[in-house]
């Protein structure tokens, strides 16, 4: 038996590593449809109740897609025309970022960097922005190359999904079918509650993120609403990470800390009562991912697809640990990734 068990592991070891393999050569045509399938689970409760709605279900799901579409024309639209206003705004800041690293590399005694202020702002200033911005974030940009192929998955996963318990009744026969439709359901109605929750909860997020930043007068607070908005999908780094740029911006803008100060508290306190408050209530259940995992799937993820595949790595792992919760034999898989 120990024989069996280690052949087992080694098995499943290589099988892993093949798998990862696979994800790798295959991501121009793996990465859009993972990001349609998780697109399409938002999607799916818009569709189904246009259908009950007595719309047909062509035009619910050309409607759900259509709503994607103006909202991700809508986020690009914003980031560029914040980067070309922060390029236009730049040497405003200039000085007082000069000071700010002047002061922290005297303190902490470091090496002063490399790069100068003013390198910077002649970059910033040219006509090349767009075309810097666009190679440095050159995976994302291929990742929104293939937004055709996108909706393409997008249509054929909504439009043939209600035909699949009927095709699993064929295959399995009543009495087995009905137990794995039982398990998909349960399946998805988890996975829809925790990307819904999540959307919903990060939408929020980013709506009050941009609330406050405009009351204290911060610039750009568009930008970092969208900012606060995608990040959160990343539990425990990603909404610390999002704070950064905007308490950076204020104390930079204004000539006391006072902005800063109440920025950074309000964007925690938004952050605590949204995602550790209220996003357990609303789902019902706490997804309890362990953070070293989260990192370590982070790290994965974005080895593996780049930014597309950070902000897909804990949707995946959510999912992988839902499904491991509903199968019998992989519930042990599933309390090795909680966090207790």
């Amino acid at each position: 038996m120990r024989t069996q068990e280690l052949i087992v592991i080694l098995l499943g070891i290589l099988v892993v590593i093949a798998l990862g393999g696979v994800l790798y050569l295959a991501r121009s045509i793996i990465l859009p449809f993972v990001v349609a399938l998780f697109l399409a689970y938002l999607l799916d409760p818009i569709v189904r109740l246009l259908t009950r709605l007595r719309v047909p279900r062509p035009i619910a799901v050309c409607a759900a897609l259509l709503t994607t579409f103006v909202f991700l024309a809508l986020m690009g639209t914003l980031i560029y025309a914040s980067a070309q206003s922060f390029a236009k705004e730049y040497p405003k800041y200039e000085p007082k970022l000069r000071l700010l690293i002047a002061t922290v590399v005297t303190r902490l005694e470091l090496a002063p960097p490399d790069w100068q202020m003013a390198d910077l702002g002649k970059k910033l200033a040219s006509a090349t922005v767009a075309k810097a911005l666009l190679a440095s974030l050159g995976s994302f940009v291929a990742f929104l190359g293939n937004l055709l192929l996108i909706f393409l998955f997008m249509v054929f996963i909504l439009l043939g999904q209600h035909r699949l318990p009927a095709r699993i009744q064929r295959a399995f026969g009543p009495e087995q079918a009905q137990r794995i439709l039982r398990v998909l359901e349960d399946i998805t109605r988890q996975v829809q509650a925790y990307l819904g929750t999540k959307a919903l909860i990060s939408l929020v997020t980013g709506v009050l993120v941009n609330l406050v930043l405009t009351l204290l007068g911060v610039d750009f607070a568009i930008l970092w609403g969208a900012l606060a908005f995608t990040l959160n999908f990343i539990p425990h780094i990603g909404s610390p990470i999002a704070a950064l740029p905007p308490v950076l911006l204020a104390i930079l803008q204004f000539d006391t800390l006072v902005p800063a100060a109440w920025a950074a508290v309000s964007i925690a306190a938004i952050n605590v009562v949204l995602g550790g408050l209220i996003e357990p209530r609303l789902m019902g259940w706490h997804l309890n991912l362990s953070p070293l995992l989260v990192i370590l799937s982070l790290l994965f993820w974005g080895w593996l697809w780049g930014i597309p595949g950070m902000v897909l790595a804990v949707p995946i792992m959510a999912t992988l640990k839902i499904i491991c919760e509903n199968l019998k034999p992989l519930r042990a898989v599933s309390l090795l990734m909680s966090g207790d």
